[in-house]
């Protein structure tokens, strides 16, 4: 049974820890039976003046996003057996976490996953400066980008 009053949060973008992080929202919604937001932000370059070209160029992104976007929901839905919500958005990553949080008040929990590297990754390093992730608490899990599907699945709750 799903409880659709609280959500995981998780952002689908081209980092190699991204799937970390969907996949432990993921695993952890499962575990408490709550539900999964997958937010993937289209990069829309705007030509400017020319606006026939612009659109289409905009819903070109919007498509491509939303391609991948399903393509990453699919890999939840195969290993962890639950099917998540896809939001498209064309603000920059920071912006689209901060309005869809404010909209979905089910959403309590942002995952992040941090950069295998020194480098925390750029999510976590832009929400990491200091401003609030929203208009109200919300929790923020960051979870290590380089764990193996064992450990994933140990620190998700999922049984091994």
């Amino acid at each position: 049974m799903t409880d659709m009053s609280r959500k995981f949060l998780a952002v689908s973008d081209e980092t190699e820890e991204c799937l970390s992080a969907l996949l432990f929202a993921g695993m952890r919604a499962k575990a408490v039976g709550a539900g999964v937001v997958v937010l993937r932000c289209a990069r829309v370059p705007g030509l400017g003046g020319w606006v026939g070209l612009d659109k289409d160029i905009s819903q070109d992104a919007i498509d491509s996003a939303r391609l991948k976007a399903v393509q990453h929901v699919d890999i939840i839905a195969s290993k962890v057996g639950i099917k998540a919500e896809i939001v498209i958005s064309e603000d920059e990553p920071v912006d689209a976490i901060r309005e869809l949080v404010k909209k979905d008040l089910a959403i309590k929990t942002l995952i992040l996953a941090a950069a295998s590297g020194w480098r925390p990754g750029p999510l976590v390093s832009r929400l990491a400066k200091g401003k609030p992730v929203a208009n109200r608490p919300i929790a923020v899990t960051v979870i290590p980008g380089n764990l193996t599907d064992a450990q994933l699945q140990e620190i998700g709750g999922m049984p091994g």
